[in-house]
Protein backbone atom coordinates (compact mmCIF):
# COMPACT_ATOMS: atom_id res chain seq x y z
CA UNK A 1 0.00 0.00 0.00
CA UNK A 2 2.99 2.24 1.21
CA UNK A 3 4.81 1.87 -2.70
CA UNK A 4 1.45 3.22 -4.29
CA UNK A 5 1.68 6.21 -2.15
CA UNK A 6 5.41 6.92 -3.18
CA UNK A 7 4.96 8.88 -6.60
CA UNK A 8 1.46 11.11 -4.74
CA UNK A 9 4.26 11.85 -2.22
CA UNK A 10 6.93 13.01 -4.48
CA UNK A 11 4.11 15.20 -6.75
CA UNK A 12 2.82 16.52 -3.37
CA UNK A 13 7.25 17.37 -2.73
CA UNK A 14 7.62 18.72 -6.19
CA UNK A 15 4.91 21.38 -5.61
CA UNK A 16 5.78 22.36 -2.47
CA UNK A 17 9.06 23.31 -3.45
CA UNK A 18 8.29 24.97 -6.59
CA UNK A 19 5.40 26.79 -4.57
CA UNK A 20 8.16 27.93 -2.32
CA UNK A 21 11.26 28.45 -4.54
CA UNK A 22 9.51 30.33 -7.76
CA UNK A 23 10.52 33.29 -7.74
CA UNK A 24 13.98 31.98 -7.35
CA UNK A 25 13.17 29.21 -10.15
CA UNK A 26 11.57 32.21 -12.45
CA UNK A 27 14.73 34.31 -12.15
CA UNK A 28 17.20 31.07 -13.28
CA UNK A 29 14.78 30.70 -15.98
CA UNK A 30 14.45 34.18 -17.42
CA UNK A 31 18.09 34.54 -16.96
CA UNK A 32 19.32 31.48 -18.91
CA UNK A 33 16.85 32.06 -21.53
CA UNK A 34 18.27 35.79 -21.98
CA UNK A 35 14.50 36.68 -21.80
CA UNK A 36 14.75 38.73 -17.97
CA UNK A 37 12.44 42.02 -19.13
CA UNK A 38 14.54 43.66 -16.17
CA UNK A 39 14.89 47.17 -17.11
CA UNK A 40 17.80 47.83 -14.58
CA UNK A 41 21.36 48.26 -16.55
CA UNK A 42 23.05 48.83 -13.21
CA UNK A 43 22.74 50.19 -9.57
CA UNK A 44 22.68 54.05 -10.17
CA UNK A 45 22.15 56.75 -12.59
CA UNK A 46 25.08 58.60 -13.38
CA UNK A 47 23.13 61.62 -13.38
CA UNK A 48 22.03 60.96 -9.91
CA UNK A 49 25.50 59.13 -8.55
CA UNK A 50 26.95 62.60 -9.31
CA UNK A 51 24.58 64.78 -6.99
CA UNK A 52 25.09 62.06 -4.27
CA UNK A 53 27.01 63.58 -1.25
CA UNK A 54 27.97 60.03 0.50
CA UNK A 55 26.71 60.72 3.86
CA UNK A 56 25.62 58.50 5.88
CA UNK A 57 21.49 57.82 5.72
CA UNK A 58 20.22 57.53 10.00
CA UNK A 59 16.93 57.37 8.55
CA UNK A 60 17.00 54.55 6.83
CA UNK A 61 15.90 51.07 8.63
CA UNK A 62 15.09 48.78 6.00
CA UNK A 63 16.85 46.93 2.93
CA UNK A 64 14.99 45.12 0.18
CA UNK A 65 16.97 42.30 -2.14
CA UNK A 66 14.86 40.39 -4.19
CA UNK A 67 11.85 41.28 -3.20
CA UNK A 68 12.12 40.31 0.14
CA UNK A 69 13.08 42.23 3.25
CA UNK A 70 16.44 41.18 4.58
CA UNK A 71 18.26 41.62 7.71
CA UNK A 72 19.91 45.06 7.49
CA UNK A 73 23.25 45.67 9.37
CA UNK A 74 22.46 49.47 10.41
CA UNK A 75 24.44 49.75 13.26
CA UNK A 76 27.87 47.97 11.79
CA UNK A 77 27.82 49.97 8.63
CA UNK A 78 27.18 53.17 10.84
CA UNK A 79 30.41 52.05 13.20
CA UNK A 80 32.36 50.90 10.01
CA UNK A 81 30.85 54.47 8.54
CA UNK A 82 32.10 56.71 11.55
CA UNK A 83 35.10 54.72 12.08
CA UNK A 84 36.60 55.50 8.56
CA UNK A 85 35.68 59.49 9.08
CA UNK A 86 37.76 59.51 12.12
CA UNK A 87 40.51 58.30 10.25
CA UNK A 88 42.80 61.42 8.13
CA UNK A 89 44.74 60.54 4.93
CA UNK A 90 48.09 60.38 5.06
CA UNK A 91 50.00 63.40 2.63
CA UNK A 92 51.12 60.38 0.91
CA UNK A 93 47.75 59.07 -0.08
CA UNK A 94 46.61 62.80 -0.58
CA UNK A 95 49.44 63.28 -3.05
CA UNK A 96 50.00 59.71 -4.35
CA UNK A 97 46.03 58.60 -5.09
CA UNK A 98 46.59 56.70 -8.43
CA UNK A 99 50.54 55.50 -7.52
CA UNK A 100 52.87 54.40 -4.81
CA UNK A 101 55.53 55.79 -2.92
CA UNK A 102 58.05 54.48 -5.79
CA UNK A 103 55.66 56.07 -8.45
CA UNK A 104 54.45 52.77 -9.86
CA UNK A 105 50.78 52.95 -11.39
CA UNK A 106 48.12 52.01 -9.14
CA UNK A 107 45.66 49.58 -11.25
CA UNK A 108 42.36 47.84 -10.64
CA UNK A 109 41.68 44.19 -12.37
CA UNK A 110 37.85 42.95 -12.80
CA UNK A 111 38.08 39.44 -13.76
CA UNK A 112 34.84 38.38 -15.09
CA UNK A 113 35.46 34.70 -16.12
CA UNK A 114 36.94 34.17 -13.02
CA UNK A 115 34.84 36.56 -10.74
CA UNK A 116 37.71 38.21 -8.49
CA UNK A 117 38.97 41.55 -8.10
CA UNK A 118 42.78 42.18 -8.53
CA UNK A 119 44.50 45.33 -7.48
CA UNK A 120 47.91 46.16 -8.63
CA UNK A 121 51.04 48.64 -8.04
CA UNK A 122 52.69 48.22 -11.64
CA UNK A 123 53.12 44.45 -11.56
CA UNK A 124 52.77 43.76 -7.69
CA UNK A 125 49.70 42.42 -6.94
CA UNK A 126 48.74 44.22 -3.36
CA UNK A 127 45.33 43.01 -3.39
CA UNK A 128 43.06 39.89 -4.21
CA UNK A 129 39.13 38.91 -3.19
CA UNK A 130 36.23 37.08 -5.12
CA UNK A 131 33.40 39.29 -5.80
CA UNK A 132 29.86 38.92 -7.46
CA UNK A 133 29.47 40.76 -11.11
CA UNK A 134 26.26 41.48 -13.16
CA UNK A 135 24.04 38.35 -13.64
CA UNK A 136 20.52 40.55 -14.96
CA UNK A 137 22.94 43.12 -16.90
CA UNK A 138 26.49 42.40 -17.82
CA UNK A 139 29.18 44.47 -16.36
CA UNK A 140 30.48 46.07 -18.89
CA UNK A 141 34.28 45.44 -20.01
CA UNK A 142 36.83 47.90 -20.85
CA UNK A 143 39.42 50.23 -19.40
CA UNK A 144 38.13 53.00 -17.46
CA UNK A 145 38.77 55.04 -14.46
CA UNK A 146 37.17 55.87 -11.73
CA UNK A 147 35.21 58.95 -12.21
CA UNK A 148 33.11 59.05 -8.51
CA UNK A 149 33.72 58.09 -5.49
CA UNK A 150 30.89 57.98 -2.42
CA UNK A 151 31.25 55.98 1.02
CA UNK A 152 27.70 55.50 1.18
CA UNK A 153 25.00 55.24 -1.65
CA UNK A 154 21.34 54.47 -1.92
CA UNK A 155 20.40 51.77 -4.72
CA UNK A 156 17.38 51.05 -5.91
CA UNK A 157 16.14 48.66 -8.94
CA UNK A 158 14.76 45.73 -10.42
CA UNK A 159 11.52 44.23 -11.09
CA UNK A 160 9.11 43.44 -8.66
CA UNK A 161 7.35 41.11 -11.06
CA UNK A 162 10.37 39.32 -11.73
CA UNK A 163 11.41 38.87 -7.91
CA UNK A 164 14.52 41.14 -8.71
CA UNK A 165 13.66 44.46 -6.88
CA UNK A 166 15.81 46.00 -4.38
CA UNK A 167 16.14 48.73 -2.05
CA UNK A 168 19.08 49.35 -0.11
CA UNK A 169 20.22 51.63 1.42
CA UNK A 170 23.51 52.65 3.10
CA UNK A 171 25.23 50.86 -0.02
CA UNK A 172 29.58 51.10 1.52
CA UNK A 173 32.53 52.50 -0.45
CA UNK A 174 31.20 52.61 -3.92
CA UNK A 175 33.93 53.83 -6.63
CA UNK A 176 31.83 54.11 -9.76
CA UNK A 177 34.16 53.63 -12.72
CA UNK A 178 31.65 53.72 -15.74
CA UNK A 179 28.64 55.59 -15.84
CA UNK A 180 26.14 53.92 -12.94
CA UNK A 181 28.05 50.62 -13.01
CA UNK A 182 30.55 50.96 -9.46
CA UNK A 183 32.39 48.25 -7.34
CA UNK A 184 31.21 48.41 -3.84
CA UNK A 185 30.59 46.46 -0.61
CA UNK A 186 27.33 44.71 -0.22
CA UNK A 187 25.91 43.34 2.77
CA UNK A 188 22.72 41.65 1.34
CA UNK A 189 24.19 38.44 0.11
CA UNK A 190 27.69 35.93 0.74
CA UNK A 191 27.58 34.74 -2.19
CA UNK A 192 30.76 36.26 -3.80
CA UNK A 193 32.51 34.24 -6.27
CA UNK A 194 29.28 33.92 -8.73
CA UNK A 195 27.19 36.54 -10.60
CA UNK A 196 24.67 38.55 -8.32
CA UNK A 197 24.20 42.14 -9.33
CA UNK A 198 22.08 44.22 -12.02
CA UNK A 199 26.02 45.06 -13.71
CA UNK A 200 27.79 46.43 -10.75
CA UNK A 201 31.00 44.65 -8.92
CA UNK A 202 29.64 43.71 -5.79
CA UNK A 203 32.73 42.93 -2.93
CA UNK A 204 32.84 41.69 0.71
CA UNK A 205 32.53 44.61 2.85
CA UNK A 206 36.25 44.63 4.56
CA UNK A 207 37.77 43.96 0.88
CA UNK A 208 35.47 47.10 -0.32
CA UNK A 209 36.88 49.44 2.47
CA UNK A 210 40.37 48.46 1.45
CA UNK A 211 40.25 48.97 -1.46
CA UNK A 212 38.28 51.81 -1.55
CA UNK A 213 40.82 53.92 0.67
CA UNK A 214 43.59 52.50 -1.41
CA UNK A 215 42.35 53.67 -5.21
CA UNK A 216 42.41 57.29 -6.46
CA UNK A 217 40.41 60.14 -6.41
CA UNK A 218 41.27 60.38 -2.23
CA UNK A 219 38.38 61.31 -0.58
CA UNK A 220 39.61 65.00 1.47
CA UNK A 221 39.42 64.58 4.75
CA UNK A 222 35.85 65.24 6.25
CA UNK A 223 34.25 64.83 3.15
CA UNK A 224 32.00 61.58 1.92
CA UNK A 225 32.50 61.89 -1.49
CA UNK A 226 34.55 63.14 -4.56
CA UNK A 227 35.02 63.56 -8.45
CA UNK A 228 38.09 62.70 -10.02
CA UNK A 229 39.99 65.57 -11.53
CA UNK A 230 43.24 66.53 -13.06
CA UNK A 231 44.72 67.04 -9.71
CA UNK A 232 43.03 64.25 -7.98
CA UNK A 233 42.69 61.57 -10.68
CA UNK A 234 40.33 57.88 -10.92
CA UNK A 235 42.55 54.48 -10.40
CA UNK A 236 42.24 52.95 -14.00
CA UNK A 237 40.03 49.80 -14.14
CA UNK A 238 40.34 47.38 -16.56
CA UNK A 239 37.29 44.90 -16.50
CA UNK A 240 37.34 41.70 -18.73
Amino acid sequence: MLHRLIPLLLLISVITFITFNFQSIRRTIVYKLNISGDPTTSCCDADTVAKTDGRFDEEASMAIFNNQVIDYPKTSLAYSYTRAMAQQPSSDEAVLGTTNAAGEEKWIEVSLDEQRVRAWEGNKLVMEFPISSGLWSPTPKGTFNIWYKTKNQTMKGGSQDLGTYYNLPNVPNNMFFYQGYAIHGAYWHNNFGHPMSHGCVNSPLASAAQIFDWAGPVVPAGENSVRATPENPGTRVVVR
